[in-house]
């Protein structure tokens, strides 16, 4: 453990607070901004990369959230963002670094970022770095911080340099570097416990790294020892940018090593690292490299390492998993069926807008098993109001998952308010995990007609939302079905229900081994608890009751080395081979050719074939014309019935290029669930898994399969072509009355069968009735 400064080393520290305040009356006065004390001189010139000099020793403790938390767009926008201090830390205050850039669109003359920590105004920062990232610092006394976790509210204000149009808001954003971005303390962060952890710095990537150091060979028993530990250590960071690496010693720069060092192989890199005096179990201390943490697993069996992971829970890492994991999340909604919300439980402040797009969002999570279908509506209970003087294209849009679903006019160019105004979300909208919902109300006016700066009126707001506007989840219908990866991203299905299953490994790769992991970890962190996974090399066999997790490289590269399938070459085994010419990486014609298959033949041939007759537009029948014609619309009609747009679909791509995909679907036996992610090679799964598992990645994944080109990484969907029921998780009435209400919503075609079959009755009884009858006449 460092020993600390005594309290008299903050003396310098003052020192130069005193000296830059005394410096910035020699400024002239436009360029002091009055509430912050930042200095910004207009005669600097636009540099690529413009920093204040920082006190000496000083240490940055960054913000916990990962890079998309900290981006603020449109014209008013709103980031919750929380830094971890240590008692000493809090005690002596600090200086509120941000470093961050802007769009270029952006108007600097009005653009502030309003800034608040811990409930208390701390100043503003003006918004004008368009040309480079700029550190931009707002001092912060010791009485506006507190141990623990400070919250630091940032609210962007900014406006268009030229365009007034409601679609020129979404160019306008600031953007903060999470690496750079934090308070900054003259106080050096030590890693003495689990809390400390919370402190650890972004990595130059901008994601949070934990590296799993196993100085004994790779094997399956290694990774079982290491994966409780692991996802405890993932759902205490409660970091949703986490990356895990994996290696046999500690890594450099900012980080989290975690060596697990039992008592058959870890002695000896315990010693050579000077962590010999380690004690069993687990302990947190500095790490070989400044800024760098490790955390010391010392055990003899599984048995010990679970033991260790239980007490830790339940002593050490408490407080905090109840403050971070466990805790409601900022702009979170977890829905219940037939329950009520409010935006204030989703964390929203009711304030007054005077922009021309108002931008309020949160996420809605769904149950894993719930159906989306046309049975029933979530109802959004609508509290607002609005100025007179809009214009009557003036409107409130609900857009779920970027698409809208409803639109609402405001038409009374007097003003009007809403009080509970009910807007109908269809349920077919959403989808099993998480939903971003975006509430959005465009105010057009006749001012913006003439986009003049000096006419714009700031003070005079055109809308309110109030935190009490309602949202009522309905009863749902609730059945398990295959593929859903929505459900798989956003509640870890069907992995945190606490069975055991299995992460099964095709291949003796370290990387396929890595990118395991770090899929592991990521179930971990979206369960908000440790999962019940046994790693195994090999694919599980049927007749199992145990759902899998499979990792597959198809065995490309098992041929190198003289690793038997137990057995974990090195990670760059493939290219040492390349390298040294064991294997050709260039595919000639005649290896080809004696590769492919007779079957693969005829299809190459067909294909050819088909390519070389087909017919122009103009040469094509009437008949086929109206065939192309009637397919084309039924596709339209089922992406509007699906509220997809196409704009997700996998991207078109030649046959042979290499891609990896996540995709689930039954075992063989059908009773159990296989989650199936396959690559061609160890380096395309590392990239890849690498992307899926990004935030804003991971939020959005869903559909039947997900694949990433291992050229451009690029992320496509494709929709399953059939659902298929995985377990029917409520039998009651209601239950069973709501799933056939939902089926058939989707088989519509049954009632317009349903209503053929019934004109043909009528018609059949009429032919035979009438004539039974006879005709009256009145003679």
């Amino acid at each position: 453990m460092a020993k600390l400064l005594p309290p008299v080393t903050a003396l310098p520290l003052v020192l130069l607070l005193v000296q830059a305040a005394a410096a910035q009356s020699l400024l002239p006065e436009a360029a002091v901004t009055p509430d912050s004390g930042l200095v910004q001189s207009t005669l600097l010139p636009e540099t690529a990369d413009r920093k204040e000099a920082a006190p000496a020793a000083s240490v940055l403790v960054p913000f916990e959230q990962s890079a998309g938390r900290l981006v603020l767009t449109g014209e008013d926008d709103l980031a919750v963002l929380t830094v971890h201090l240590s008692d000493v830390q809090a005690r002596v205050g600090g200086r509120l670094q941000l470093a961050y850039e802007n769009a270029v669109s952006v108007l600097p003359d009005t653009a502030m970022l309003d800034v608040e920590v811990n409930g208390r105004e701390a100043g503003s920062v003006p918004i004008r770095s368009p040309g480079g990232s700029l550190d931009a610092g707002i001092p912060v006394a010791a009485d506006m911080l507190i141990p623990g976790r400070n919250v630091i509210r940032l609210r962007a204000r900014q406006h268009h340099r030229v365009d007034c149009a409601l679609d020129a808001t979404y160019e306008l954003w600031t953007r903060l570097d999470p690496a750079r971005s934090g308070l900054v303390t003259s106080r050096p962060t030590t890693f003495t416990d689990f809390d400390s952890l919370l402190s650890v710095a972004h990595a130059g990537s901008g994601r949070t790294e934990l590296r799993l150091v196993l100085p004994g060979p790779l094997s399956a028993e290694a990774f079982n020892e290491a994966a409780p530990v692991l996802q405890a250590l993932t759902v205490f960071l409660d970091r949703d940018d986490l990356s895990v690496s994996l290696g046999d010693r500690p890594g450099d720069g900012p980080g989290i090593d975690l060596i697990v060092a039992m008592d058959r192989d870890g002695g000896r890199l315990l010693a050579d690292i000077g962590m010999a005096d380690a004690p069993r179990g687990l302990s947190v201390r500095d790490g070989v490299r400044p800024g760098r943490a490790t955390v010391v697993l010392r055990a003899a069996n599984l048995a010990e390492v679970n033991a260790a992971v239980l007490s830790a829970v339940r002593g050490a890492m408490r407080d905090g998993l109840a403050e971070g994991a466990l805790a409601p999340k900022h702009g979170m909604i977890v829905a219940e069926a037939g329950k009520r919300y409010t935006l204030k439980d989703a964390g929203y402040e009711t304030r007054v807008f005077a922009g021309r797009l108002s931008r309020t969002s949160f996420d809605l999570d769904m149950p894993a098993d719930f159906y989306p279908a046309e049975y029933a509506t979530v109802d959004l209970l609508l509290h607002a109001a609005t100025s007179p003087g809009l214009k009557q294209t003036a409107q409130v849009l609900v857009r779920v998952n970027d698409r809208v679903v409803k639109s609402y006019p405001l038409r009374n160019r007097e003003g009007e308010q809403l009080e509970g105004r009910k807007i109908e979300l269809p349920l077919r909208a959403f989808r099993p995990g998480v939903n971003r919902v975006e509430l959005l109300a465009e105010l057009p006016t006749a001012a913006d007609d003439t986009c003049l700066p000096e006419e714009r009126r700031d003070d005079r707001p055109r809308f309110i939302l109030l935190d009490r506007t309602v949202l009522v989840v309905p009863n749902l219908a609730r059945i398990a079905r295959l593929p859903e990866l929505a459900a798989f991203a956003g509640r870890s299905y069907p992995f945190a229900d606490g069975r055991p299953f299995d992460v099964a490994i095709d291949r003796a790769d370290a990387r396929t081994a890595e990118a395991a992991l770090q899929m592991l970890a990521r179930l971990a962190f979206t369960a908000r608890a440790p999962l019940n996974a046994r790693f195994t090399i090999g694919m599980p066999k049927g007749g199992s009751d145990r759902h899998a997790l499979l990792v597959s490289t198809e065995n490309r590269f098992a041929e190198l080395g003289a690793a038997k399938k137990q057995g974990f070459p090195p990670a760059d085994a493939a290219e040492a081979a390349f390298a040294s010419g064991i294997v050709d990486p260039l595919t000639t014609a005649a290896v080809s050719d004696a590769a492919v298959s007779g079957d693969n033949d005829a299809e190459a041939l067909l294909s050819a074939f088909r390519t070389s007759t087909a017919v122009d537009d103009e040469e094509r029948s009437i008949s086929s014309r109206l065939n192309l014609v009637g397919a084309a619309a039924v596709d339209r009609f089922a992406r509007w019935l699906s509220y997809s747009d196409g704009s997700d679909a996998a991207p078109a791509r030649r046959k042979d290029e290499p891609v990896v995909s996540l995709t689930q679907r039954l075992s063989p036996d059908g009773a159990t669930t296989w989650t199936v992610l396959s690559a061609e090679s160890p380096a395309d799964l590392q990239r890849a898994v690498g992307k899926l598992t990004e935030p804003g990645v991971w939020r959005g994944l869903h559909g039947g399969t997900a694949t990433v080109e291992t050229a451009s990484l690029a992320v496509g969907y494709e929709a399953a072509a059939r659902h298929t029921i995985a377990a029917v998780t409520d039998r009651s009435p209601g239950n069973l009355r709501r799933l056939a209400a939902a089926w058939l919503s989707d088989n519509f075609q049954i009632y317009v069968l349903l209503v053929l079959g019934l004109l043909g009755g009528f018609a059949v009884w009429l032919g035979r009735v009438v004539p039974r009858s006879g005709v009256r006449t009145d003679r």
